[in-house]
């Protein structure tokens, strides 16, 4: 006589089976600015650098995830703005057997740490391919700023459903 699985077992097999593909890396849009870069010529100091970081997240078919994560890198000397680079690099993954409370943590954690050391290194480049040096764009702990942001949506409203961030 065959034997039923246990729940147990059922519960570690389907957990198993959670897997995360990527399928297509890829710049989806780059641009660089430099509107005051003819006025800095005798500017003493370094520039103020400002990182920002945004993502989108679009649902295609089968499982299947475009993660756009948004890299902005603003400098200013005083009030005038040296350069502004801006890159959105994007992947398609394909998330499999995750369970809603896990999914979030995979598209706003894991996806955008793939995602991010290809997005700084196109815009180290078009920095310096515009006559600045690079500022060194430090490593991004996307796991704090995904616990932050579920406190704050936690304060903010109670408790979040199913542990999802809006």
């Amino acid at each position: 006589m065959a034997e039923q699985p246990s729940d147990a077992a059922t519960g570690a097999e389907n957990q198993q089976q959670a897997s995360m593909t990527v399928q297509h890396v890829f710049l989806k849009d780059a641009s660089f600015e430099a509107p005051g870069a003819l006025g800095l010529d005798g500017a003493e100091g370094q520039p103020d650098m400002n990182l920002n970081l945004s993502q989108r997240v679009n649902t295609l078919e089968d499982g299947r995830y475009e993660v756009i994560l948004t890299v902005t890198v603003t400098a200013k000397q005083g009030d005038r703005t040296a350069f502004i680079a801006e890159v959105h690099y994007a992947g398609i993954f394909q998330l499999v057997g995750f369970s809603e409370q896990q999914l979030p943590y995979v598209i706003n954690v894991l996806c955008p740490n793939l995602l991010f050391p290809y997005a700084r290194t196109q815009v180290g480049q078009m920095i310096a391919a515009g006559g600045f040096v690079a500022p060194p764009l430090q490593p991004i702990n996307f796991e704090q700023i995904y616990a932050q942001r579920m406190q704050q949506a936690q304060q903010g409203q109670g408790q979040a459903p199913n542990g999802a961030a809006e």
